[in-house]
């Protein structure tokens, strides 16, 4: 409930602040059909997350589209607002007139049209490919490994969507898949009236489909959540190791919420050095001490790259690698910023994607 709480005082500043910005610059928006429409997107972003699960999936889904396009619309608009702000106070002080009706006119529509090309862009994934040359396999071995992280399945995301991820990861024709975690949204019921998990078994692979636990996937019975991963095909790796075959190792952490220390990170890290070695980590902070334990090869994802511009500026602070591949020592590092989208169906950062990892013999 504290999250609730939190987010209804932001939606409350949000709201007031860019009402008051549209009205003062705009006649439409002084009137009070304009008003009651304002106040009920604000409203439905706060109840949106506290309608019962038990409520009709379609309203589910659409109180979900309104209440996520509208936080990216409230998130632009309130630094449309600032920026004018600050340009207004410099007129001031500098003297000189500011054409403000056209200036409201051109960000309005910049923030519009923000948000629908996010929108987009978020059910557009691309492919990013990667190739990795190691001499821990044998002459003229290969494996192809496809990563997907932060797929989301909830409301939003269900049963079409997952059916495409599907349709994309087999096109790859893969050795293995990797999933670095958030493969849940919010709730698992969600889920399991959309069907959403019985696309993911039809995943075509010669060696499987592991999984490592992202945040989201404990925010509704993880065990049970597991037990249904797993009868989908897809092995979970919660602070665990599998031997795939002779040459080729792989290991999953608990999310980092779950497990902050590196200590199962080094135990799991027994026998590195007869396999190529693979971390399945979500968040990518313990890039540094996996390189230290002899890892190959450590996958993450989580971070979105802020999902929403300029937001990236922050995760790359964040984390050592936020996006992309960088070499630690002898361990290459990758991060995606997954396939999906969490709370507003919008990304107006780097483009969702899977990536495609090819590991070969020296």
């Amino acid at each position: 409930m504290k999250f609730i709480y939190f987010f209804i005082v932001i939606d409350i500043l949000l709201t007031s602040i860019t009402y008051i910005y549209y009205r003062q610059n705009f006649a439409f928006a002084k009137t009070w059909s304009f008003f009651f429409v304002y106040l009920a997107l604000a409203v439905n972003a706060v109840g949106s997350r506290l309608l019962p699960e038990t409520a009709p999936l379609f309203i589910l889904k659409a109180s979900s589209w309104l209440s996520g396009l509208w936080i990216a619309f409230m998130y632009y608009s309130l630094m449309l607002a600032l920026l004018h702000t600050l340009l207004w106070l410099g007129s001031n002080i500098l003297s000189f007139s500011l054409p403000n009706f056209e200036i409201a006119c051109a960000g309005l529509l910049l923030v519009v049209s923000l948000v629908a090309w996010g929108t987009f862009r978020a059910f557009n994934p691309v492919v990013r490919t990667e190739e990795i040359v190691t001499s821990k396999l044998p002459p003229n071995s290969s494996y192809k490994i496809v990563l997907v992280s932060d797929i989301h399945l909830g409301r939003i995301l269900g049963n079409d969507y997952a059916k495409d991820l599907v349709k994309k990861i087999n096109a790859q024709n893969p050795d293995l898949v990797l999933m670095a975690g958030d493969i849940l949204d919010e709730k698992i019921s969600y889920v399991v009236e959309q069907d959403s998990l019985s696309q993911l078994a039809k995943l075509n692979t010669k060696l499987g489909v592991y999984a490592a636990y992202g945040n989201h996937d404990y925010l509704d019975k993880p065990l049970v959540w597991q037990g249904m991963l797993e009868a989908n095909n897809i092995k979970v790796l919660r602070d665990a190791s599998i031997i795939v075959d002779s040459k080729l190792k792989i290991s999953g952490l608990n999310d980092f919420s779950r497990n902050r220390s590196n200590v199962t990170l080094e135990k799991l890290a027994s026998g590195n050095e007869d396999y190529y070695s693979i971390l399945i980590d979500h968040q990518p902070r313990k890039i540094e001490p996996a390189s230290a334990a002899g890892y190959d090869l450590y996958v993450a994802g989580h971070t979105h790259t802020g999902q929403l511009f300029p937001n990236r500026l922050i995760t790359k602070k964040m984390y050592k690698l936020d996006y992309g591949r960088k070499e630690f020592g002898k361990m290459t590092a990758i991060t995606s910023n997954g396939y999906g989208f969490w709370g507003p169906p919008v990304r107006t950062e780097l483009a969702p994607e899977l990536v495609v990892i090819t590991v070969k013999a020296l």
